[in-house]
């Protein structure tokens, strides 16, 4: 049994909410022996209302010895519970926003050492689609040009290479959602891993931090357990698993386990009492 609490998240907050994460994502780059493209930000927020249009920007730069062909196109995806992110087609995630995206260029070359800045326009429906957080991802694809685009006036024709593509993460929050909220869902001790179940209650993008402080009942002593901090979408769960760490004395032990989302008035905490046997020698 778990018992649920919100709690004041000054006497609990000590972790740095992922904004040193946020820094270190500001660029994905892939490498290797014949190319080296780099594409930024690795993420788009955007705030449409209803009706409205925002646009953005993806920077793709070429920093390879050879001219590259590129195509923007979008998609959708999900993320398991275990956060793992899942790719889909455009258009088969319930809340995907793909369709309401239009990348301009959506197809360009760039020579050695060039740059080419991408606008991204989020067009949103005037409907009630369009009131509850939605998201997609922006491809950056290599192309084959079959032609160098010259001299034909129509432009240029490519063939898609699908093994080398990078993904900008887009996110659509219609102002009026504001409902930001996580659950502790459920907790569970086995086999030396204590695993965190946890939901995304509201209808905003978490960024949260979650961690466990396992207190011995009989002396009193508290350890914290941290995991890295993640991004939590709309409806969605996400289990977390922190490692009892091997040093830990057996014995019963109070165990509380937080949730921080951000809110700065309250995270959401709930705790469970383990026991923790005595390990064997390891032959």
């Amino acid at each position: 049994m778990i018992n649920n609490m919100n709690i004041n998240a000054k006497d609990l907050r000590s972790l740095k909410i992922i904004s040193m994460m946020l820094l270190l994502m500001t660029y994905f780059t892939w490498d290797s022996a014949a190319q080296k493209i780099s594409t930024s930000p690795t993420r788009i927020n955007y705030k449409v209302t209803p009706g409205g249009s925002g646009t953005s920007r993806i920077t793709v730069a070429n920093n390879s010895a050879d001219r590259q062909g590129f195509q923007v196109t979008f998609g959708d995806f999900s993320a398991n519970v275990a956060g793992k992110s899942q790719f889909s087609a455009q258009g088969t995630q319930s809340r995907s926003c793909a369709q309401w995206l239009t990348a301009t260029p959506a197809v360009f070359q760039l020579e050695p050492g060039e740059t080419q800045e991408v606008s991204v326009l989020m067009d949103v429906p005037a409907d009630s689609a369009a009131l509850i957080a939605r998201w997609a991802v922006a491809y950056v694809q290599l192309t084959a040009p079959e032609n160098d685009g010259q001299g034909s006036g129509e432009g240029l024709k490519v063939q898609v290479n699908q093994s080398y593509r990078f993904g900008v993460y887009i996110f659509q929050t219609p102002p009026s959602a504001t409902d930001s909220r996580g659950e502790i869902t459920g907790l569970n001790y086995a086999e030396n891993k204590f695993t965190v179940k946890m939901k995304n209650a509201g209808e905003t993008f978490l960024r949260c931090n979650s961690y466990i402080e396992l207190t011995s009942l009989s002396t009193g002593e508290t350890k914290r357990v941290t995991t890295r901090g993640f991004t939590m979408l709309p409806a969605l769960n996400r289990n977390t698993i922190f490692n009892i760490p091997n040093d830990t004395p057996p014995g019963r032990y109070s165990v509380l386990a937080v949730m921080d989302y951000g809110n700065r008035d309250e995270v959401e905490a709930a705790e469970m009492e383990i026991l923790i046997p005595q390990r064997g020698n390891n032959k």
